[in-house]
């Protein structure tokens, strides 16, 4: 099954720099680490201080995986402002 994990974040204009170098440096460890499928990171298209950071992974992720790498991560970013995250599970109606 396939699994996304999105992480949002709504940062102050006073940290939002710290933020980007932190999401920078965060998104090149995972993609060495090689236990995501992609990493994709966005910004708001209308608010400078929203960020949405998209985890899809390896059908070999383990479930202790998948919580070490989002759960870190949200205690991470709470330094920078509010955190929201969700976990989807994909699904397939027609093959």
């Amino acid at each position: 099954m396939k699994r996304l994990e999105i992480i949002e974040i709504r940062t102050t204009g006073n940290n939002r720099d710290d933020l980007e170098r932190f999401l920078k440096n965060w998104q090149a460890e995972v993609r060495a680490k090689g236990k995501t499928a992609s990493v994709q990171i966005y910004q708001q298209a209308q608010l400078e201080s929203d960020f949405s950071v998209h985890l899809r992974y390896n059908p070999d992720t383990t479930e202790k995986e998948y919580r070490v790498l989002g759960e870190r991560l949200i205690s991470d970013l709470k330094e920078f402002g509010l955190v929201n995250h969700t976990v989807w599970l994909e699904i397939t109606f027609c093959k």
